[in-house]
């Protein structure tokens, strides 16, 4: 049948399967948009509850720790956005509560990370430590390595600068950490050198997940 043969009738009828067909395709986009919507509204409620349990942990470390150049500088990183689970890892090296939180939190977000090969484990020392102290660093600067594979990009935007230079609170609070940790362990060490080692833990740490987020961004560019 020739298009001179449809009637008006006709015209209508296929006009308004086409705008009924064009208004399920609409509903179909709002109803995808608002399920993401509502997804992304709950990570970012289970964000923003996990940063409040956070908070929490290192409130009760500000108020039980003397050191008002410790509370600040945690202060300081907050207020830059620094996650608040990197501060928990810092502190876990002294804090036993932090230390606890700190690994319930890892355990949470396991499933997200490969885990990374035995070796990687090594580090943190750069310098000569006792084998216990050794250990306690390895596996202290590994965690804040598991930590920062969950959020490598706002940890890659707020730590180190593109000029790459440390977030100066940052790399001062754990220098502080690990003094008290030094401290605690009976091992003297100039304050110049923890804070140069502070330095090393934060830029391998940094380095190991810059390298990987370039990884991930390359095999993603590649996936047709």
């Amino acid at each position: 049948m020739g298009l001179e043969n449809l009637s008006p009738l006709d015209n209508e009828e296929s006009g308004t399967k086409a705008a009924e067909a064009s208004d399920e395709v609409f509903r179909d986009k709002i109803r995808k948009t608002q399920k993401a919507q509502r997804a992304l509204k709950k990570a970012e409620g289970k964000a923003r509850a996990k940063d409040n349990r956070l908070a929490k942990v290192i409130g009760k470390f500000l108020q039980t720790h003397s050191n008002t150049a410790v509370m600040l500088l945690i202060s300081r990183c907050l207020d830059h956005n620094i996650p608040a689970g990197l501060i928990l890892g810092i502190l876990a090296l002294v804090e036993a509560e932090a230390q606890k939180e700190f690994e319930m939190m890892l355990d949470e977000s396991a499933q997200l990370l490969e885990a990374p090969k035995a070796g990687n484990r090594a580090l943190a020392t750069g310098g000569k430590f006792p084998p216990e102290i050794k250990q306690t660093l390895d596996v202290w600067s590994f965690g804040l390595l598991e930590f920062g594979l969950t959020q490598p990009t706002r940890l890659l935007a707020t730590a180190i600068s593109p000029e790459d230079k440390l977030f100066p609170s940052l790399w001062k609070l754990t220098a502080f950490i690990l003094r008290d940790f030094f401290e605690k362990k009976k091992l003297e060490t100039e304050f110049q050198k923890t804070e140069e080692f502070a330095e090393f833990v934060l830029r391998n740490v940094l380095g190991k997940i810059k390298i990987q987020l370039e990884e991930t961004k390359e095999l993603e560019g590649g996936v047709e």
